[in-house]
């Protein structure tokens, strides 16, 4: 017979076994989808640093702002709307997670979350990260890769396929996606190259999952977007409606000018006319 203590062991240990498996499916979880925009500690990125969101944010809150925060921003929710607001209103793409991967994730952030003590120490060593200074051969590559001027590594679409940004040197980009002109003063380097690695947008993710961009190709992408940033006040705003408008009124006159010299012959003398002098000719 198996005694009171070992069946009392045996639990204990499926127990802890259950939530070291429920933590390593919310760790995939995170490092999979919401890495690109967050972090486990109180840093801030796209989104806010999810330190300790155990005791900040109900478990229930936590799960309806995952899988659809608009909803519940439109709700009127306070916090909700305190941090779509703070963070730029940045839309966050909803999950569509079971219950059981949203408990592992919670229950994964909770587990790596620092300890109270330590979280003070860990903002003073944030703050002192180096600057971003790209340098000017950085920011031309950047530049030819965004435009499509020269491929990426691994075949990827070039970014102004989507986006535009109001540079003098470049054509007016896509507008499929969102305005990059400002990016980098939003989500400053890691952001954007969390977006760039993460993929947490679905047209993203289709787009670059099996032609995944270079970390190098990252930084330069970065290095030319803050200088789009720096530079967008000195810029032009590029837009072709006027140019087409009287391109296309130019157009339709020449079209409706050279129509009638074509035709204007043709006018003069009927189909059958010709029709009857080679009937005349060919019996002479």
């Amino acid at each position: 017979m198996v005694s009171k203590t070992s069946t009392s062991f045996l639990f204990i240990f499926f127990l802890f076994l259950g939530f070291s498996l429920q933590a390593q499916d919310g760790e995939s979880l995170f490092k999979a989808t919401c890495a690109a925009c967050h972090r486990t500690t109180s840093k801030k990125l796209i989104g806010p640093g999810l330190a300790n969101v155990h005791e900040k944010r109900s478990i229930e809150w936590f799960k309806k702002f995952v899988t659809s925060s608009q909803s519940l921003i439109n709700s009127g929710d306070v916090d909700a709307v305190k941090i779509f607001e703070e963070y730029n209103k940045i839309i966050m793409p909803d999950q569509a997670f079971s219950d059981a991967e949203l408990n592992a994730l919670y229950e994964y952030i909770k587990s790596v979350s620092p300890a109270k003590t330590d979280i003070a120490t860990t903002e003073i060593v944030e703050e002192e990260e180096v600057p971003f200074e790209p340098t000017e051969e950085d920011i031309f590559i950047g530049r030819n890769l965004f435009s499509g001027i020269q491929r990426l590594e691994n075949g990827g679409p070039s970014c102004i396929s989507c986006h535009h940004v109001r540079n003098d040197d470049l054509v007016a980009g896509g507008g499929l996606a969102v305005d990059l002109t400002d990016v980098y003063d939003r989500l400053g380097k890691d952001g954007i190259g969390g977006m760039i690695t993460g993929l947490p947008f679905p047209q993203m993710k289709i787009s670059y999952q099996d032609h995944q961009i270079t970390e190098a190709e990252t930084l330069q992408l970065v290095a030319f977007l803050k200088e789009v940033s720096e530079q967008r006040y000195y810029q032009g705003i590029t837009s072709y409606k006027n140019t087409l408008l009287i391109w296309g009124i130019s157009g339709a006159a020449i079209l409706m000018g050279i129509f009638p010299l074509i035709w204007y012959k043709r006018k003069k003398e009927s189909v059958n006319k010709r029709i009857y002098e080679r009937q005349i000719k060919s019996r002479n």
